[in-house]
């Protein structure tokens, strides 16, 4: 994957109810290993990736895990990270690649209506 950020997230398992962190590899702002938290600012300035002050984007994540550490049950391992104003606001799980079809599949700018 290249150069990446971690965000660090609980996440819910949907088999046995499990709750448990994960950290979801994404690339968009200064992508240098940077560790952020559901509510943190995105940091710029460095190897960027996207655009800073969008209003909003989603940007695509995979978790580094891809089953639950108590059930061993597959869990969703594919989100998509809403930012809003470069604040990480949440996450959910992709259930379609399509909007991923362009900046190298990292993010999308949602269009507005």
């Amino acid at each position: 994957m290249g150069a990446y950020n971690i965000l660090k997230v609980d996440i819910k398992c949907q088999n046995c109810s499990s709750i448990f962190m994960v950290n979801i590899q994404f690339k968009f702002g200064d992508t240098w290993q940077n560790q952020y938290l559901i509510g943190d600012l995105i940091r710029w300035g460095g190897a960027d990736i996207g655009m800073p002050g969008l209003d909003k984007v989603k940007v695509y994540g995979i978790s580094e895990l891809d089953k639950c550490p108590s059930c061993q049950q597959p869990i969703f391992d594919e989100y998509e990270i809403i930012v809003e104003k470069d604040i990480i606001k949440y996450i959910n799980p992709i259930f379609n690649l399509e909007d991923y079809d362009s900046n190298d599949g990292n993010y999308v700018i949602p269009v507005q209506s």
